[in-house]
């Protein structure tokens, strides 16, 4: 969209850097515990297919698990901007907590007219025991 294409993307710089920092910080307290229960989430204003996301996950045994990507691809976002659903809100778990969530994004805003906010509400439910 727009006149000038690729679209300058001014931000990416930056996003990029922060979820770096952000992911040294997570890679830190696994290599103290591995199976250390962490959360990353917000609003990245980045999607779930970005290079920022990406880096945000990691790899190997230390990955973290994007929620939004585990939705179904009709249910996959948090905030409709001229037509286009996107996911720019994000919550990342360690594998640690894999099998003890319930994840959902509640679409109560995003799809109408009448909003409390431009971003749908998510919820996630963790059993930390």
């Amino acid at each position: 969209m727009g006149r000038y294409q690729q679209p300058e993307r001014s931000s990416e710089v930056q996003r990029h850097a922060q979820a770096t920092a952000v992911r040294a910080f997570v890679d830190d307290v696994l290599a103290v515990d591995r199976r250390a229960r962490v959360v990353v989430l917000g609003d990245l204003n980045d999607f779930e297919f970005s290079q920022t996301a990406d880096i945000l996950v990691g790899s190997g045994r230390t990955a973290l698990i994007d929620l939004p990507r585990t939705l179904p691809a009709s249910e996959r976002y948090t905030y409709v901007y001229e037509g286009n659903s996107q996911v720019l809100d994000h919550i990342l778990v360690s594998q640690g907590l894999r099998k003890r969530l319930s994840y959902d994004v509640v679409h109560t805003n995003a799809e109408f007219a009448d909003q409390d906010s431009d971003h749908d509400p998510q919820v996630v439910r963790l059993s930390v025991r």
